[in-house]
């Protein structure tokens, strides 16, 4: 599980989940998009989190599932890591050059919005696909020239390549990437009071998050295996909250303008992302926390 989930994580090592009288199996995923695709969509479980950009690819193509609420937010959290090697020390040596990234993701977002703000677009560096794991071995083959990812695979790319050939770039305020919480509606009808189990027991890890930072950060070093002095700047730099905000409607209206523009959907039509947010769970649980007018 990654940072961005800690308010679950808490959650489960804390007991606030069996507390509430749930008993969760907890399966883990590469991306927000495999667990959408491959957990959610199939199935295979009840709730997922997951960012922005994989629930606006699937809107457009299904309106069977509901975001109900947000648990983190960063305006620093993506990252373009290159080759030094490869004549590239600013962000506009990327141009001409092999760049990835993972495919209708908030990663390839991302990458578009920093491109567009190095004066330059997709069209402009030799763009490929691949999945989150396999970038840090691609590039640090040579296989490709830079890539456009998150923790933990910067680091990891970063490892491969060595002080010295490492360049990493960041844009803080670029993107607001956010995680929300996703059902399938089917799933929302059926177990209406497990779901609002699941968002008491997320407010009791918010609230332990806010006055227990120190063993937090402890609990997360445990699950994730991170270094502790990272997730603590982490968790003073990202937005660890329960909530439903109109920010996160506005931000999937831009996403979709930027799917239909870039031609990665045959849909034209905007979807109405009103629909695909049902406030009620949590207007249950925390009623202040919703301020999205619908």
């Amino acid at each position: 599980m990654q940072p961005s989930s800690a308010l679950i994580i808490i959650a489960l090592e804390n007991g606030y989940l069996s507390a509430e009288g749930l008993e969760i199996d907890v399966k883990t995923y590469p991306s927000g998009k495999r667990a959408l695709l491959d957990g959610l969509f199939t199935g295979d479980v009840d709730l997922v989190s997951a960012s922005d950009a994989p629930i606006v690819f699937n809107s457009f193509a299904r309106q069977d599932f509901s975001v109900i609420a947000s648990i983190f937010s960063a305006d620093n959290f993506n990252r373009v890591i290159a080759r030094r090697d490869r004549g590239i020390a600013k962000p506009a040596d990327l141009r001409g050059k092999r760049v990835a990234t993972q495919k209708a993701s908030a990663v390839h977002f991302f990458l578009h919005l920093f491109l567009l703000e190095n004066g330059m677009s997709e069209k402009d560096v030799q763009l490929s696909f691949m999945k989150a794991g396999k970038l840090p071995g691609a590039l640090a083959r040579g296989d490709i020239d830079a890539f456009s990812m998150r923790e933990p695979f910067i680091s990891q790319a970063a490892q491969l390549l060595g002080q010295d050939n490492a360049v990493i770039f960041a844009e803080p305020g670029l993107y607001d990437q956010s995680d929300q919480v996703v059902v399938l509606n089917k799933t929302l009808k059926e177990k209406p009071d497990a779901i609002r189990r699941f968002l008491k027991a997320l407010a009791r890890a918010e609230n332990f998050l806010i006055n227990n930072t120190r063993k937090a950060v402890g609990i997360l070093a445990k699950v994730t295996k991170g270094d502790r002095a990272s997730l603590e700047t982490g968790l003073s730099e990202s937005r660890y909250k329960l909530e439903l905000t109109q920010s996160l409607f506005l931000r999937l209206e831009d996403e979709a303008r930027w799917v239909i523009d870039a031609k990665l959907t045959r849909h034209q039509t905007m979807p109405n992302f009103l629909r695909f947010i049902d406030t009620a769970p949590l207007k249950a649980v925390r009623p202040d926390a919703v301020t999205i007018i619908k």
